[in-house]
């Protein structure tokens, strides 16, 4: 069964998103606290009745493991052997509300430190990318433990926990194009659909139920392929992987795209993209491959890949496993989602 963690909000900041989402995973959970009433709308609060989004209470031992990850990473700034960057943050000083209840006692004398207040509802807020990090090693552990994969519908969300799932291995350049490794962005642009307003999330929740075999197969074919992407190492598996694992991924979505036309307006639909990190064998494959690996190149009808931004270095893409962390529709004009998120990197890093 395909579940998925939505972070760093307790809120679903987009409807149309979560309804995108139940799509494609079986549930959707997210990390609530026990004394912590959400503020839902009339249609999450039917996915929570249905079953369909899930509240999670984060025990003891996940906090733990989220705040001994993001102590150490913070560590790691006034360390002199470091070879890698600390981010800049983002273009403009914004503050991200967090539960206390959310925090490991060990981290929450950090957090209070780096805190400009304390709302009048007891959330303490924190600078932009030090709650993006924390909330995500918190997701992280949480995922890792519970087989899930990770979903933000925010741009800026994806970024900074995507920087973070790959333990920060990346320097100030951004933008190198001779680099052998990268952080790539997977996109599914024509599966979607573009425009749910008007559907209920009632017809989603049937749809999800009554289609769950091909949403199943679907998703089953793309983390093979997710996957397969990732180990490539040289020209001949990068021709295996578009001889074998893109046909038959092709084949899995067509599939599900004919059972979702009756939401369609046609030819309008939503991307849905997920981070991996790869090599520069699979980003100038053969075909009609761009010399620039940052320009998006088509594996195949309705699937993009492009570097977002190059790694510091190829070993550590190897020491550890990730969760695989997907964003969901948070910007439907672009059509080219690995430019916009090369930038969204290039401003955390950089600004």
């Amino acid at each position: 069964m395909a579940q998925a963690l939505h972070y760093p909000t307790i809120e679903f900041q987009d409807i149309d998103a979560l309804k995108r989402s139940l799509l494609i995973w079986d549930r959707v959970f997210r990390i609530v606290p026990p004394s912590y009433a959400p503020a839902d709308c009339t249609e999450v609060s039917t996915a929570v009745g249905n079953g369909s989004v899930v509240n999670l209470t984060v025990d003891a031992n996940e906090k733990s493991k989220a705040a001994h990850h993001f102590l150490d990473f913070y560590a790691r700034q006034n360390d002199h052997k470091n070879i890698l960057t600390w981010p800049a943050g983002f273009s403009t000083e914004t503050f991200t509300r967090i539960n206390p209840e959310k925090i490991d006692a060990k981290l929450l004398p950090l957090f209070e430190q780096l805190s400009r207040r304390l709302s009048a509802d007891g959330f303490l807020e924190v600078p932009h990318e030090h709650a993006g990090g924390y909330m995500f090693y918190l997701a992280n552990s949480v995922a890792k433990e519970r087989s899930l994969d990770l979903m933000t519908d925010s741009s800026d969300y994806w970024a900074v926990g995507t920087f973070f799932a790959q333990n920060g291995n990346f320097s100030d350049n951004v933008y190198d194009e001779r680099s052998n490794a990268f952080l790539a962005n997977l996109a599914i642009d024509d599966l979607l659909p573009g425009d749910l307003a008007d559907v209920s999330i009632d017809a989603v929740l049937r749809f999800s139920e009554d289609n769950a075999a091909l949403r199943r197969e679907f998703q089953r074919e793309l983390v093979l392929l997710r996957e397969e992407i990732s180990l490539c190492n040289n020209k001949q598996h990068a021709r295996y992987i578009v001889g074998d694992f893109v046909k038959r991924f092709e084949r899995a979505k067509a599939e599900y795209k004919k059972s979702m036309s009756f939401f369609r307006k046609p030819d309008v639909y939503s991307i849905f993209s997920v981070g991996l990190p790869v090599t520069a064998t699979i980003l100038s494959m053969p075909l009609t491959a761009p010399a620039d690996p940052y320009t998006p190149l088509r594996l195949c009808i309705g699937a993009l890949i492009g570097a977002v931004s190059s790694f510091a270095t190829r070993e550590l893409t190897k020491k550890e496993k990730t969760v695989a962390s997907y964003l969901v529709d948070a910007d439907k004009l672009t059509k080219t989602p690995s430019w916009l998120l090369h930038r969204k990197f290039e401003e955390f890093i950089n600004d």
